[in-house]
């Protein structure tokens, strides 16, 4: 498959493929939030997903798009943790032999729960050091890489949450969702606006590692200082000839940047009304601090991405502080 053929016929066909092993996601309104912000906002709860993110959903858009050949050579994938959580779950439903190579900082709960699902684990002393071995073992063995987010049929997957959102408000104008490579926002983009051009789609990237937000602003891919964030599934480097930024720059209406004091009240925020989120999953939900005014009158769909965060972290973030939603 190439960037030609993610069509919205193709998001289709991708979510009769998953759709035997994921969940239709809860689109829940928010009372609070529509009460804060004059408006009618509503929670699309990826965080109940499968594995506990949207992430299984490429992951296995992919893999069943592999022949037998290639299924049995084994795939490998570096991951902060969402992205190889969901490769291990669909390697483990389809019986691939599954790879992840991972930062030795990864979140204790994320490496639990890829032992669980029984990948084999390497570990590195940064993201970006087991993407270019990953790379290398794969050309080396001859495994299939799976990008997080630079790949057609993840890509795909990401439209699958979008068709899921329509189903259930098929009357939204704005939807929300968070960006790290940007697959699931180049997915989401094409899928509504394939539907309904009308439709607004508001990307978000956290401030200290905001590459899209900069490529957009700036009309093309630039150098971009990157900083750590508690996010660490929205952060790193993000390849320059990614299939993604294409897709983003001709079809999003808007990106936005939020810190990471405005995460951490986020998580706070969904915490009060009893969900867990960990902080690339708030991101969306984030942006309301800097935005919410101007969602005033609209049907708003926010995406909340993942869960996936050890208790001993989120104690961290959050302590015994109040929340902050009103």
């Amino acid at each position: 498959m190439n960037l030609s053929e993610i069509t919205l016929q193709e998001i289709i066909h991708a979510h009769k493929r998953i759709k035997p092993y994921i969940r239709h996601t809860p689109l829940e309104y928010s009372e609070n939030f529509s009460r804060i912000y004059k408006s009618d906002i509503h929670l699309k709860l990826e965080n109940l997903q499968v594995t506990g993110s949207f992430k299984s959903r490429g992951s296995l858009n992919r893999l069943l798009t592999l022949n037998e050949k290639e299924r049995k050579r084994g795939i490998i994938a570096p991951s902060a943790g969402n992205h190889g959580i969901g490769l291990a779950y669909a390697a483990s439903k389809l019986s691939v032999p599954a790879h992840v190579f991972l930062p030795k900082d990864a979140d204790p709960g994320k490496v639990q729960a890829l032992e669980g699902y029984g990948a084999e684990l390497t570990f590195f002393d940064s993201i970006e050091e087991a993407r270019i071995t990953a790379l290398s073992v794969a050309k080396e063995k001859g495994y299939i890489f799976l990008s997080a987010y630079n790949d057609p049929a993840v890509i795909s997957a990401g439209g699958t949450v979008a068709l899921e959102i329509l189903d259930d408000l098929a009357d939204v104008d704005t939807v929300i969702t968070c960006m790290g490579g940007g697959g699931l926002t180049a997915g989401m983009c094409l899928a509504l606006k394939s539907v309904n051009p009308k439709i607004e789609v508001w990307g978000v990237q956290c401030k200290n590692s905001p590459t899209l937000a900069v490529w957009y602003k700036n009309g093309q891919g630039t150098p971009v200082k990157l900083h750590p964030s508690i996010a660490e599934g929205l952060s790193g480097p993000i390849d320059p000839e990614t299939i993604t930024f294409p897709i983003i720059q001709k079809h999003i209406d808007r990106i936005l940047t939020v810190t990471e004091e405005q995460i951490i009240d986020a998580i706070k925020n969904m915490l009060a009304v009893q969900y867990i989120v960990e902080p690339s999953g708030a991101a969306g939900v984030a942006a309301l601090t800097q935005c919410g005014e101007e969602l005033s009158g609209r049907k708003v769909a926010i995406v909340v991405t993942g869960r996936n965060i050890s208790w001993s972290r989120l104690n961290s973030l959050v302590g015994d502080t109040h929340t902050v939603i009103q």
